[in-house]
C-alpha cells in the first residue's frame, strides 16, 4: 500500500457501484408490475416512491466514498467520516475484539468486502463498507488477534450430512409463511384486493369445492414444503464450506458462506467459554449448535451470536467434541448437580397458570361473539398436557456444576442452553428472588462477565450461595451475613 501503513486511505471506488446496484434489483420487478397491472396511479405512485427511496439509499454510497477516510498506525485505528457533521474516531488496536470480513453477492460481484471491527460495544463497532478483497484480508491480519500469523492446524469442517439438521429449525413454519405474507403485503401497497388478481381468484374458487380439512391440510403441506426448502437454502447459503481453524498462536478463524462469504478471527485469550444450544426440534433429532463466548460479544444478540458460532447445526456428539477441543477438556460432559424439587413445583404451577389465564377471555369471547363457538375456552385446557410436559422437561434440564476451572449451567426446555464459563471471567454475582421463589426457598444466581450475563435458574438459596463461593471465592462474602455462633459460657476458676 502506497504511503505506508499510517497513510490516510479512502474506501474502494467500487463502493459507488455497490450503492447504485440498489436500483438495479427493484427496477425489473417494478417494470413487470406496471406492465402487468397497467400504468395506473395505484401502481405507478407506490413504485415511484419506492424507487426514490432506493435512489436515496444508493446516493449514500457516493457520499460515504467521498467523505470517509481511515488509517492504521502502530497503536491505533483512526477513522473520519461525515460531510456536515464530521466524526473522528480513534480506536486502540489492543481494544479490538473481533475482525469480521463479509462479502454479500453484490460485494463479491464488484470484488469488495465489508470489514467490521468489534471493540466490545455494538454502538462503538467500526464498519468499513467497502474495501477491496485484498485490502480486507490485509486489515484482518493487521487488526486481528493473530497480528499477521497465518492460521493452521486443528481444522474442523462441516460435513454434507449435517445439512439435514437445517430442516429441524424452529423457523421453518415462519419461512413457509413468508412468501404469502410478502404477496398480501405487496397487494396492500398497490391497493389491490386478492379477488382482483386472477390467479388468486381461481385458487379460491377451486378450494371452495373441497371440505375445510382438505383445504387446511393442503395449505399446511404447502407451507411446510416451502419452509423446508427455504430452511435448506438458507442453511447452505450461511454455512457453505464452513471451516474452523486454530492458529499456532491460539487464534480461531472461521470461514463460511456461499453467495455471501464471511471470515472472522477470535483470539483464544478473549474466549470466555462456549454455549451449547439445543432448540427442541433440533434436540429431538439429536443435534445441537455450538458458539463461543467472547469478551465484548453479547451472546443474546442474534447477529453477534451467529458471528461467534463455532459449528453449524450438527450432531450433539460432534458439538461436544469441538467444545472439548476448544476448552482443552470434555467440560460439557460433566454430570451436573440437580436442583431442588421445589423448582419442579414452581414450573408446574407456572404451566397451570399459563393455561388458566387465557381461558377466561376465551370464554368471554365465546359468549359475546356470535360468530365464535361457545366452547372456544376449551382450547386453553386442551394445551395443559403439553405445558405440563414442557415444565417437567425444563426441570430435568436444570443443572449447574464445576469442571476444570469452568462454571457450568443449563436451563430451558424449548430452547435448552448449556454454558461453560471460565470462573476467572466472573466479575460479579446478582441474586434475584421473585415472590414465588421466596415462598419455595429458591433464587436465580446471575454471573456477570465481559461476555454477557449467565444465569443459574431456580437453585436453592443455600445451594446457590455455596456454589458461588466455590466458583469465585470471596466475591459474595461482603454481602452475606455469617451465621451467629452461640456464645460459650465463661468458665469459673475453682
Amino acid at each position: 500500500m502506497s504511503g505506508g501503513e499510517d497513510a490516510w486511505e479512502r474506501l474502494d471506488a467500487r463502493t459507488v457501484a455497490v450503492g447504485l446496484s440498489w436500483l438495479a434489483g427493484p427496477s425489473i420487478p417494478a417494470t413487470v408490475a406496471v406492465v402487468t397491472l397497467g400504468a395506473t396511479p395505484r401502481t405507478v405512485i407506490p413504485l415511484a416512491v419506492l424507487l426514490l427511496v432506493l435512489a436515496g439509499i444508493a446516493s449514500l454510497g457516493v457520499l460515504r466514498h467521498a467523505t470517509t477516510r481511515y488509517r492504521i498506525t502502530g497503536e491505533r485505528l483512526e477513522h473520519r467520516s461525515g460531510l456536515v457533521f464530521r466524526r473522528d474516531r480513534s480506536i486502540p488496536r489492543d481494544r479490538v475484539r473481533t475482525v469480521d470480513v463479509t462479502a454479500q453477492p453484490v460485494h463479491r460481484l464488484f470484488g469488495v468486502a465489508v470489514v467490521r471491527v468489534g471493540v466490545g460495544e455494538q454502538e462503538a463497532d467500526l464498519r468499513l463498507d467497502a474495501v477491496s478483497r485484498a485490502r480486507a484480508e490485509r486489515l484482518r491480519l493487521l487488526l486481528g488477534p493473530e497480528g499477521g500469523t497465518p492460521a493452521d492446524s486443528e481444522t474442523v469442517t462441516a460435513r454434507p450430512a449435517w445439512v439435514g439438521y437445517a430442516l429441524l429449525s424452529g423457523w421453518t413454519p415462519l419461512i413457509g409463511l413468508a412468501p404469502f405474507g410478502a404477496l398480501f403485503r405487496a397487494l396492500e401497497i398497490l391497493g389491490l384486493q386478492p379477488a382482483e388478481v386472477g390467479l388468486l381468484r381461481e385458487a379460491w374458487s377451486t378450494a371452495s369445492r373441497f371440505s375445510w380439512p382438505v383445504v387446511a391440510g393442503t395449505v399446511l403441506a404447502a407451507v411446510l414444503a416451502i419452509g423446508f426448502a427455504g430452511a435448506l437454502l438458507l442453511h447452505v447459503e450461511v454455512w457453505w464450506r464452513f471451516r474452523l481453524t486454530r492458529g499456532t498462536d491460539g487464534t480461531y478463524r472461521i470461514r463460511r458462506g456461499l453467495l455471501g462469504t464471511r471470515s472472522l478471527s477470535l483470539q483464544d485469550g478473549r474466549l470466555r467459554g462456549v454455549r451449547l444450544a439445543e432448540p427442541l426440534p433440533l434436540r429431538w433429532g439429536g443435534g445441537a449448535r455450538l458458539s463461543a463466548l467472547v469478551a465484548g460479544v453479547n451472546p443474546d444478540d442474534s447477529e453477534e451470536r451467529t458471528s461467534a458460532a463455532l459449528l453449524p447445526p450438527a450432531p450433539r456428539q460432534a458439538a461436544l467434541r469441538v467444545a472439548a477441543r476448544v476448552l482443552g477438556a470434555p467440560v460439557l460432559a460433566t454430570r451436573l448437580r440437580r436442583h431442588p424439587r421445589a423448582a419442579l413445583r414452581l414450573r408446574l404451577s407456572r404451566a397451570v397458570w399459563a393455561v388458566a389465564l387465557p381461558a377466561v377471555p376465551l370464554a368471554w369471547l365465546g359468549t359475546w361473539a356470535s360468530r365464535l363457538p361457545d366452547g372456544l375456552w376449551l382450547l386453553a385446557p386442551a394445551c395443559l398436557p403439553v405445558t405440563l410436559l414442557l415444565a417437567a422437561d425444563a426441570y430435568r434440564g436444570l443443572g449447574h456444576g464445576m469442571s476444570g476451572g469452568y462454571l457450568l449451567t443449563r436451563h430451558g426446555a424449548i430452547a435448552r442452553r448449556t454454558t461453560a464459563l471460565r470462573t476467572d471471567a466472573v466479575i460479579g454475582w446478582t441474586v434475584g428472588r421473585s415472590p414465588a421463589q421466596r415462598r419455595r426457598g429458591l433464587m436465580t444466581l446471575t454471573a456477570a462477565t465481559s461476555a454477557g450475563t449467565h444465569r443459574i435458574k431456580d437453585v436453592g438459596v443455600g445451594q446457590g450461595l455455596t456454589f458461588a463461593e466455590e466458583a469465585v471465592p470471596g466475591l459474595l462474602a461482603p454481602f452475606t451475613v455469617p451465621t451467629a455462633r452461640p456464645a460459650r459460657a465463661a468458665s469459673s476458676s475453682p
